[in-house]
């Protein structure tokens, strides 16, 4: 399998061409965990700055939304996750409402 690559019938993961990271398309459910925990720590171990491009992602399970604050939390600054969302899905208020935006390696971008 080629790093960052994952797709099923509701997710298509893919690597970022420009940035260190991944693009998520679909639904992002807490059976896509796995995949994206070894996709980002990869990336993780390489750069400073790791993406994860949540633009084209319809519904975001709160477990996955978790699991990437976990990651964010378990990086060393300057090392950040930085993720890309539309309002849509309401990542300020709902990483807000759970006390991960104390997290400082947690960086949300609005896209």
């Amino acid at each position: 399998m080629m790093r960052g690559f994952f797709a099923d019938d509701q997710l298509l993961m893919l690597p970022l061409a420009d940035h260190p990271g991944v693009r998520l398309h679909g639904e992002a459910l807490g059976v896509h965990r796995g995949p994206l925990v070894l996709a980002l720590t990869e990336e993780a171990q390489q750069t400073e700055e790791v993406v994860v491009d949540l633009t084209d992602v319809r519904l975001l399970a709160t477990s996955v939304l978790e699991t990437l604050a976990l990651l964010a939390a378990r990086l060393t600054p300057p090392q950040r996750l930085l993720v890309r969302a539309g309002a849509e899905l309401e990542l300020r208020e709902r990483i807000a409402a759970r006390g991960w935006d104390r997290i400082g390696t947690l960086r949300l971008a609005d896209s």
